[in-house]
């Protein structure tokens, strides 16, 4: 690990971890999250939910729960002379809203955006994702965009959700915890992304902040080990 991970600060239930979650869609992961946290006494509480795309469902789901919701879209490429400026000028938005709610925990929750080095070299340790793949060595076994597609096409028999600290790289780690199952006979790529959601997804991630927020985070070599 020759990054050097800070985690933020360890939490309680009086004083929670501000987060601030970051989406693309229909934001079924958030609702997980907000509803873990209205029926548990968690040591973190959402504070802002921030979309790249505009009328998604899932600022009307964190509404929902009264949490303030706000889309910042990706600006216009007529405005820049690359893309790379394109997308700080992007992830400066993002991160001017996530200073003013003060925010202490960026949470990546089905947000279809790769953060670039600009946003992430002050806030490693402090930026968490979860990605639908078993976990290897070196990363997801079946990163990017597809890796439900990616994985039945390769006749792997399993499938799992890996929740990481997101890296300077993608979908690499390092890993906080990771869950599997097998697939399912005729399984095809809708059906088994929807099974990994409700069946890993939306138990691992909150409990794996539970974990970050509570302290009960320790550092092992290439990941991240998550105390009892």
């Amino acid at each position: 690990m020759s990054e050097q991970y800070i985690l933020p600060r360890q939490a309680s239930t009086t004083t929670p971890l501000r987060l601030g979650v970051l989406i693309s869609g229909s934001g079924s992961g958030l609702e997980a999250l907000l509803k873990h946290q209205e029926m548990h006494d968690c040591a973190h509480e959402t504070v802002i939910v921030i979309s790249d795309k505009p009328g998604v469902k899932g600022l009307d789901r964190a509404a929902r729960y009264g949490v303030i919701g706000i889309c910042v879209p990706l600006p216009s490429k007529e405005l820049f002379s690359n893309s790379t400026e394109q997308r700080q000028s992007h992830e400066e938005s993002v991160a001017e809203l996530l200073d003013e709610y003060d925010v202490e925990l960026v949470v990546c929750s089905g947000y279809m955006r790769i953060l670039t080095d600009h946003f992430l070299s002050s806030r490693l340790g402090r930026v968490v994702n979860i990605h639908p793949s078993p976990w290897g060595v070196d990363g997801a076994l079946f990163p990017g965009a597809h890796a439900n597609r990616d994985l039945l096409a390769a006749g792997s028999n399993i499938a799992g959700a890996s929740v990481h600290f997101v890296s300077l790289g993608v979908d690499d780690g390092p890993l906080i915890t990771s869950e599997t199952t097998k697939v399912k006979s005729g399984e095809n790529e809708e059906d088994l992304g929807a099974r990994v959601r409700t069946e890993i997804e939306q138990k691992i991630y909150p409990k794996a902040i539970d974990a970050i927020s509570e302290g009960r985070i320790i550092s092992d070599n290439e990941r991240f080990e998550i105390i009892e």
